[in-house]
């Protein structure tokens, strides 16, 4: 889609605009996080001020932020503090993700469980949960608050759903999307449809707003499971080939096996069974993978289905006529696809 080296350039430097022009935001939502975690336990704000200080692009309250300033603009506060508590919400079900991982590193750092252990990851997990709650509760918007918890039970579920399905080969294309929906496109769906409810956009405006972050958080989650198997350790900040290793069947995985031959499924399903089973890590299975994927051409295929949603998030936003915010959206949407054009 973006076929041009300049293209990319242009989309980078839109998005650091993007970043810069929300940069003020930002800091005050660091702000609201940092003062709320301070529970009695100094290991509370130690592991949040890592979190945060370890980069992110803030995706999500910008996302709240954009669209909040598409449909009006109102009421500072409740935008600050429902987008602190998306942030937050996203960071406690990072803590528990590397936990259920094992996951050692996390953009470009070591997680909170390798730094510290199990045990305090998912206590300090279970606390940013609630001081998420916290934050929601001050706005007094009870639709808005109505979203978020639904929207927390959610990733709950996807999370579930992917542990269950975890290592299972036969593992359909619509329980793929049932899982990263839940794990990831959810939040994504609920942070821009907030921006909608606490302008009191039309009930048409919202479900476009919707619509739009689900889809864009389809395109994130996928575009997570390409790289995977197809960028470099610095460009994704965490161990190359994790979801093989971890025995994680994905978007590409599945469309290898949809079209292997009977000799290569065989191989496929008995390597991921191994890693699921041994945690293993040896390099050399990894390249028997990729030249799978590579054969059967399933890298390619699940960039064409990251596109689709491109093209109906993109959709979403026709309702609205051009402006500032409009086109922040647009190019985060377009930065999401970049990783992998």
């Amino acid at each position: 889609m973006f076929n041009t080296t300049l293209q990319q350039q242009e989309i980078s430097k839109n998005f650091q605009n993007l970043l810069n022009y929300f940069s003020s935001d930002l800091v005050e939502i660091e702000k609201i996080i940092l003062d709320s975690a301070s529970g009695k336990s100094n290991l509370i704000a130690e592991i949040t001020q890592n979190l945060f200080s370890s980069g992110g692009k803030r995706i999500r309250p910008i996302l709240l932020l954009a669209t909040a300033q598409l449909c009006g603009n109102q009421n500072i506060f409740s935008q600050h503090h429902l987008a602190s508590a998306v942030e937050i919400i996203h960071t406690a079900t990072l803590l528990h993700d590397d936990v259920i991982d094992n996951s050692q590193v996390r953009r470009g750092k070591k997680t909170a469980n390798a730094l510290h252990d199990n045990k305090a990851s998912i206590l300090v997990g279970d606390y940013l949960f609630s001081l998420a709650f916290e934050l929601m509760v001050k706005t007094q918007n009870l639709s808005a608050l109505q979203l978020l918890s639904k929207t927390s039970s959610i990733i709950a579920d996807g999370e579930v759903l992917q542990l269950q399905h975890s290592n299972n080969p036969l593992i359909t294309y619509q329980q793929y999307c049932d899982i990263i929906f839940g794990k990831t496109a959810a939040l994504f769906s609920a942070s821009c449809e907030v921006g909608g409810i606490i302008n009191q956009s039309s009930p048409q405006q919202i479900l476009h707003l919707q619509q739009f972050g689900s889809n864009l958080g389809m395109i994130f989650q996928i575009v997570d499971d390409i790289l995977d198997y197809t960028a470099n350790q610095q460009e994704l900040g965490k161990n190359i080939g994790g979801d093989f290793f971890e025995g994680k069947i994905t978007l590409p995985i599945i469309l290898a096996l949809k079209k292997a031959n009977n000799t290569d499924s065989k191989n496929i399903n008995e390597l991921f069974s191994y890693n699921f089973q041994n945690q293993n890590t040896d390099e050399k299975n990894l390249i028997i993978i990729l030249d799978l994927l590579h054969k059967y051409n399933s890298i390619t295929e699940s960039k064409n289905i990251a596109q689709q949603f491109f093209i109906n998030a993109n959709q979403q936003l026709d309702i609205f006529p051009n402006s500032l915010a409009k086109q922040h959206l647009q190019c985060i949407l377009q930065y999401a696809f970049l990783r992998i054009s």
